[in-house]
């Protein structure tokens, strides 16, 4: 009889912006705040690998 088992699928996107700021802390909020606002969009292109992992059933927990 088949089993049904939970496999966790990660992705892995990363792209490298080019942020004009006068600290590297002033950069980081900046590509943040470009994030937040959907100016920075990760997608296909950045795709860097994918990872399959079982994920563990807890004891005594049942479907």
């Amino acid at each position: 009889m088949a089993q049904i088992f939970d496999i966790e699928i990660k992705e892995e996107l990363s792209r490298v912006e080019h942020i004009e700021a006068d600290t590297l802390d002033e950069a980081i909020d900046k590509a943040m705040e470009m994030y937040k606002k959907e100016q920075i969009v990760l997608d296909a292109e950045d795709m860097k690998g994918v990872d399959f992992n079982p994920m563990k059933k807890e004891q005594g927990k049942t479907r």
